[in-house]
Order: structure tokens, then sequence, then C-alpha cells
């Protein structure tokens, strides 16, 4: 039986509401209140199966 690694990418999306002249005005803010904290969760994750790795034979750990 072959070893497997199977990898998942999850995505989780927030938003962040900014008054600004421009769109890169507005990404500045944004991030500065990102980092604060001050942000809404949409509630939206999405989960999507990314990589499959064979890593028998390797010295890979492998934790069944």
């Amino acid at each position: 039986m072959n070893k497997y690694k199977v990898e998942f990418v999850q995505t989780e999306k927030f938003i962040v509401d900014v008054r600004a002249k421009t769109e890169e005005n507005a990404i500045k803010k944004a991030t500065k209140l990102w980092n604060k904290g001050s942000y809404q969760e949409t509630g939206e994750i999405e989960v999507e199966l990314n990589m499959v790795y064979d890593v028998t034979g390797t010295d890979d750990p492998f934790n069944p």
C-alpha cells in the first residue's frame, strides 16, 4: 500500500469598510485597519483539494 499526503487549502473571506478618494488609498487604509483587527467576517469559507503527494519510499515524516 502506498503512502500519500493530501493537501487542502482553506480560504476565509473578510470585509474592511473604508472611505477613500481612490482605490489605492482604500487599500492602504483597509490594510491598516486589518492589522488592527477592524474587519467583518463574512462567514464564507471555501475548502479545496490542492495537491496529492505520493511519499512512498521517501524520508518524509508520515503519521497515518
